[in-house]
């Protein structure tokens, strides 16, 4: 249950194709970065007969942003037979892998992704994460870190660092980095509600309920995960 709390499906990495990346309600980076742009529809010289054409990268994300994570997975699979050095694919098969809880193959499309742009910062917060689950604390950090260097204002890093901190019982600093990821990021939803735990933690009732409300308008929709640790019923530490 406490890696419900930030999955990686919660790396939100929803995506648009607009001139640049945007903020998590429409795009994969939570902020913004330099322009990447597909061709519609996408084209393929040549389709041999056993091979299946590819959907475009703006196709595949609505069935991320539905859930779909092994329909997600499949049609990346095909995208990626056709395009093998998409670094922004690879990421996106290794969060959908993730959200099935196939952290070795998660790991493995971070891997690609981080060999072809070793400044892939969203690849980098997705390998902290895989780190967190395994409990090695100091090898996430040193992933978010790295991904702050290359984006300083990339949220998901610094609320993903807030979780390390709730789960080593270092409440101010948890709030810091929470509050830090939710001035930068205020319509994401795991955001707002990370942030309200961290609130929770620190003795701020008041403030917890009121972001606990901004979770839920945000359409955050583990309400009941929020209320046990709330009760006591569950904990996010270790």
């Amino acid at each position: 249950m406490k890696n419900q709390l930030l999955p990686i499906a919660t790396l939100l990495v929803l995506f648009s194709f607009q001139s640049n990346f945007s903020t998590a309600s429409k795009a994969l980076a939570l902020s913004k970065v330099n322009s990447y742009k597909v061709n519609l529809p996408l084209q393929i010289s040549s389709n041999p007969a056993n091979k299946a054409t590819p959907d475009s990268l703006r196709n595949i994300s609505k069935f991320y942003q539905q859930g779909d994570f092994q329909t997600a997975v499949s049609k990346l699979k095909v995208y990626l037979d056709a395009k093998p050095n998409d670094d922004l694919a690879w990421t996106i098969l290794g969060n959908a892998y993730g959200n099935l809880n196939d952290d070795k193959n998660a790991e493995i499309a971070y891997n690609k992704a981080l060999k072809l742009n070793p400044k892939r910062f969203e690849a980098l917060t997705g390998m902290g994460v895989l780190q967190r689950k395994r409990k090695n604390y100091d090898a996430a950090l040193s992933y978010y870190q790295k991904s702050l260097a290359i984006n300083p204002n990339y949220a998901q890093a610094y609320t993903s660092m807030s979780v390390i901190a709730l789960k080593q019982k270092k409440d101010k600093q948890a709030l810091e980095y929470a509050k830090k990821a939710y001035d930068l990021e205020k319509k994401e939803p795991v955001i707002a509600a990370n942030l309200a735990i961290a609130y929770h933690y620190n003795g701020m009732k008041d403030l917890r309920d009121q972001m606990t409300q901004k979770a839920k308008d945000l359409g955050y929709n583990k309400m009941d995960t929020l209320q046990k640790i709330y009760s006591g019923k569950l904990t996010v530490r270790d």
